[in-house]
């Protein structure tokens, strides 16, 4: 079989990989993923801070003006409501040995095959940051007002507290009606297989060659793990997490040198080792938020200097100050027992 030294080719394997996997993603392609212009501006800037206006949705609850045929009455244009939140970009990467890549290296067409598991690898970091940040958003409001909490759990569980159609209505019905209806919803697998018991999961076909997905009423779902238990047993607590679409900013690029093979002569005891890095800076950032750590106190990196913000911190209460009314954010909470 070929090493990878002799097999590889940059820019095939560029060829073959998305321009930004971060569009694969569940959280993209429910909407809960919003990007623009400006975003990847300060992403390719060099800048380790943004900060991204946010304008608050029109409120059509308001009447508007009547016309009328009387020069002297004067309309007065409605103010827009608006306010910034303050980000930190990460600077990540990570290296696999050729011993990790020898299954990708035999087949027809290697390099597609290692551009697919790169693809994959920042789709699945893309996602496990926005989790980790939803964790800290859902630590700041239990340390703060709960505005974005529904909880209906006991401490002794009960038919009552555990999680079904009327309690996610009820936690949905917290948000701006244009956030309902669309969006993702982070659940745990108990609680994806409680909701496949109750007929309520739909499978929708996105596009010709995507499988499909699995949606509750009208949002993507994605499971996970991490943030979604608390406790165990009959009595622990499951938190859902309902995301509105464009609840996060979010946007990658390619990093500097990505895609570079290293081969170093005295590992092995001499025989040597090929490794393959790939590197990204990545924003994802909730909508009315800011993330206000102390840089000093980061861990993203190592005790020599760590610029960017880990996954531990993104997860910290203490990181995050509301900058926006709680009603106008697309982000709840919902807390049931099973």
């Amino acid at each position: 079989m070929a090493d990878l030294r002799q097999v590889f080719n940059r820019n095939v394997t560029l060829s073959y990989m998305v321009n930004n996997p971060i569009k694969k993603t569940k959280f993209w392609q429910s909407g809960a993923f919003v990007s623009d212009a400006r975003l990847r501006q300060l992403l390719t800037s060099g800048s380790q801070t943004f900060t991204v206006p946010y304008i608050n949705p029109i409120d059509s609850d308001l009447e508007p003006n009547y016309g009328n045929t009387v020069f002297t009455d004067l309309a007065m244009p409605r103010g827009i409501e608006g306010y910034s939140s303050q980000g930190r970009a990460a600077y990540v990467n990570e290296g696999f040995l050729e011993s990790r890549l020898q299954s990708h290296l035999i087949g027809v067409s290697p390099l597609q095959a290692i551009a697919g598991m790169l693809d994959q690898f920042w789709i699945g970091q893309a996602e496990n940051r926005a989790i980790a940040t939803l964790i800290g958003i859902r630590n700041y409001d239990q340390a703060n007002s709960k505005a974005l909490t529904t909880d209906i759990s006991k401490a002794t569980a009960t038919a009552a507290s555990g999680f079904d159609v009327n309690a996610f209505i009820d936690a949905e019905g917290t948000l701006d009606e244009a956030y309902q209806g669309t969006g993702l919803l982070i659940v745990h697998p108990l609680i994806a297989t409680k909701m496949r018991k109750q007929n309520l999961v739909e499978k929708v076909t996105t596009s010709a060659d995507l499988p499909p997905v699995e949606t509750y009423n009208g949002r993507r779902v994605v499971q996970s793990k991490r943030g979604t238990v608390i406790g165990t047993g009959a009595n622990a607590q499951y938190v859902s997490y309902i995301i509105g679409a464009g609840a996060i900013a979010a946007d990658m690029v390619a990093g500097n040198d990505d895609l570079e093979i290293e081969r170093t002569a005295a590992t092995g005891n001499g025989a040597g080792h090929t490794a393959l890095w790939t590197r990204r800076d990545m924003l994802i950032h909730p909508q009315g938020f800011s993330f206000v750590a102390d840089p000093a106190t980061l861990t993203g990196g190592t005790k020599n200097e760590a610029i960017s913000a880990s996954w531990e911190d993104l997860t910290k209460a203490a990181n995050w100050r509301l900058d926006a009314s709680a009603d106008n954010l697309a982000i709840r909470f919902l807390v049931t027992n099973l």
